[in-house]
């Protein structure tokens, strides 16, 4: 193992229990429970230094037992001038919530029993897949999706992002913050391998801009997504629009129409879309009506046709000259019903 490298994890069984109990976490997630993934930020010898959930840990392995110790800072998870300049909104609700003791939990400290220690992937071997084929990162879904295994689901939303950082997308979600489980935090989608880490890179590249966004007519407390997305058209006036009404990267938009706008939008495949539409509507498909209205809407947005791959070649980072705090983007007062009960299910996947 090595700096770079994601280790997957096991709690033992009674440490899971308490680690897992009532966290608010949909079944598909709970059946991974007890797995944890460690993004290796250091090493010694018999150690792997880094974060989980939130917090600085260390794994220790060792012939007889394997410990992860976590650290009992309350400081939050992401604090550098970056992220703070991109995303002030975000760091403001991180520390509000440490000092709450709300996020990292309370009960994530101190020493745990793991076992199975497995080597998952390296950023550098993560590139390289979505460099090979972007297809499962940039396409969605398709109707014959079984669901993802957890190294999949762990190294998603990363695998999105490098995709995105190499032109091959036109947009990405990214959920700062997941809120809307009453007073259980669960898991966080910025404890996920890389996130954070390609989330800053992003945001470090000239050709890039960032805006967030809460779910409709709710606080940054409840929800908080970033979208990412190239500094021209359409792509932003696009992003602008999706942040207009509240899009989150962690729920289902609530009718077929807000469905295959957000999925044109982040560039998925249209018999994709047409899947997901059939999955969230009783097999019901796109209807003309819908499909037309959506593709009004988006000239209507910008008369800029997106291209297939926004950017061709991937260049070192261009590092922006001083840091710029971005604007969080206006929201405006649902007026479709509610953006037609525009949230109300999990994302899946």
């Amino acid at each position: 193992m090595r700096p770079g490298d994601v280790l997957r994890f096991t709690l033992v069984d009674d440490d899971a229990r308490e680690d897992d109990a009532d966290d608010g976490r949909d079944d598909d997630t709970r059946a991974h429970k007890g797995l944890r993934f460690l993004e290796v930020t250091a090493t010694t010898a018999t150690t792997a230094i880094g974060r989980c959930r939130g917090r600085r840990c260390a794994l220790e392995i060792s012939a007889n037992e394997t410990f992860v110790t976590y650290e009992e800072s309350k400081e939050a998870s992401t604090t550098d001038e970056s992220l703070r300049s991109a995303f002030p909104e975000w760091m403001t609700l991180l520390e509000a919530l440490a000092t709450r003791e709300r996020y990292p939990r309370r009960r994530e400290t101190g020493a745990r029993r793991c076992e199975d220690v497995v080597r998952v992937k390296s950023l550098d071997a993560l590139r390289a897949d979505v460099d090979e084929d972007a297809s499962f990162w940039v396409d969605g879904s398709s109707k014959d999706f079984k669901g993802l295994s957890a190294d999949e689901r762990a190294l998603l939303n990363a695998g999105e992002l490098v995709a995105f950082q190499r032109g091959r997308r036109p947009m990405c979600m990214v959920q700062l913050w997941t809120g809307w489980n009453d007073d259980e935090v669960g898991d966080q989608n910025i404890d996920l391998p890389y996130v954070v880490r390609l989330l800053r890179e992003v945001i470090e590249d000239e050709k890039i801009e960032a805006i967030t966004t809460a779910p409709p007519n709710a606080t940054d407390a409840h929800g908080l997504t970033a979208l990412v997305f190239p500094n021209r058209s359409p792509y932003r006036e696009r992003a602008e629009f999706l942040a207009s009404f509240g899009a989150q990267a962690a729920l289902v938009a609530g009718s077929p129409y807000y469905q295959t706008l957000i999925g044109r939008c982040l560039g998925y495949k249209e018999e994709n879309i047409e899947a997901h539409v059939r999955q969230y509507n009783r097999g019901a498909p796109i209807s003309e009506p819908v499909s037309d209205s959506v593709d009004e809407e988006l000239r209507r947005i910008s008369p800029v046709p997106p291209t297939k791959n926004w950017r061709e070649d991937f260049p070192e980072i261009e590092r922006k000259k001083r840091w710029r705090k971005k604007k969080k983007s206006k929201r405006r007062t649902s007026s479709v019903e509610d953006v037609e009960m525009m949230f109300g299910r999990r994302r899946n996947r």
